[in-house]
């Protein structure tokens, strides 16, 4: 984490220079209103136990006001549970060492809880007119603060904020890259709760002048991980269930590549969103010689990061 401490941020914001921006103003938005792709507001945060029953009926009522709004897609609210450790390239004898470590923290007392949310328009119009921004400072903003020692409000838990734009995404049936086709894309998420799938969120920065060329090769990357499987011999195509003691894996569910849409000083954020069946078909695809292939240019032009960590989906709503 570069230029937030770890008072300041939760373990998934590396982004050094953006903390006192709020990329959801009226203001920032009409920057990128005639933008006609998809676009994500993006929130990081940490959410006490105190606090936690309040957050997650807020969540639902802001859920409920978006969801009937024009352009609106889905909102995603994901509860970040561990950390890769095949994304490091550690031995393989670390593989999942660290799956559920932010379940474990929250159990313990710890940690907080920390959590990322997803808010995703049809374009920039949409985002712009949807008033986000003030349907979370009335309803969430007030919950995100650490409990005092004598009880009450303690310190503010700042929350880092972000407007993302889809860059590709894939599922098992096709690759995704016109702005239409990543809107359908979108009208559609996999992760339904009650499927108990596991989201990897990989966030790296790359040089702002470097960015443009970066894409086509993270969009080889994350082709390799709608197509790879093992073993390759499985006759539905799909793959067998990873475990800690094997090397199978089945194909991503989904994938996306989502880049930050402000650069931040030099650099510009990205995040390799992908979902899977488990942790495990995960962590095994890092084994795979045709993803490293894939990920070593990936991975040379990122100048922070990888962090990838594992998250939950604890509410999922697409529009009426």
């Amino acid at each position: 984490m570069t230029g937030l401490s770890q008072s300041q941020a939760s373990p998934m914001q590396i982004q050094p220079g953006n903390a006192a921006f709020n990329p959801w103003t009226d203001a920032a938005l009409d920057t990128i209103r005639d933008v006609n792709q998809a676009l994500t507001l993006y929130a990081e945060m940490r959410v006490v136990p105190a606090h936690h029953d309040a957050f997650l009926a807020a969540i639902d009522t802001v859920s409920a006001k978006l969801r009937v709004l024009p352009g609106f897609l889905s909102l995603a609210l994901k509860q970040m549970s561990g950390d890769s450790t095949m994304v490091k390239n550690y031995p393989e004898t670390y593989k999942g060492v660290l799956a559920t470590a932010y379940l474990d923290g929250v159990a313990a007392g710890t940690q907080p809880y920390f959590y990322n949310l997803f808010v995703r328009f049809a374009d920039g119009r949409a985002a712009r007119a949807a008033g986000f921004e003030a349907l979370f400072e009335t309803h969430i903003h007030p919950l995100l603060h650490a409990m005092a020692p004598r009880g009450g409000d303690g310190p503010e838990l700042l929350a880092y904020r972000a407007v993302l734009q889809s860059v590709v995404a894939g599922d098992r049936h096709a690759i995704y890259r016109g702005a239409e086709e990543i809107r359908s894309f979108l009208r559609r998420p996999v992760e339904l709760p009650e499927r108990e799938t596991v989201t990897v969120e990989n966030h790296v920065m790359v040089p702002e002048d470097k960015h443009a060329a970066w894409e086509p090769q993270v969009a080889i990357l994350l082709q390799v991980a709608q197509d790879t499987f093992e073993p390759q011999d499985e006759p539905s195509g799909v793959g067998l269930p990873g475990a800690r003691d094997n090397r199978y894996y089945r194909k991503a569910l989904s994938t996306e590549i989502l880049r930050n849409a402000h650069a931040d000083g030099g650099l510009r954020a990205y995040i390799m969103h992908g979902v899977w069946e488990s942790v495990w078909d995960h962590e095994n695809s890092h084994l795979d010689p045709r993803f490293l292939a894939a990920a070593g240019p990936v991975g040379a032009a990122a100048v922070v990061g990888p962090v990838e960590p594992f998250y939950l989906t604890r509410r999922l709503v697409v529009a009426d």
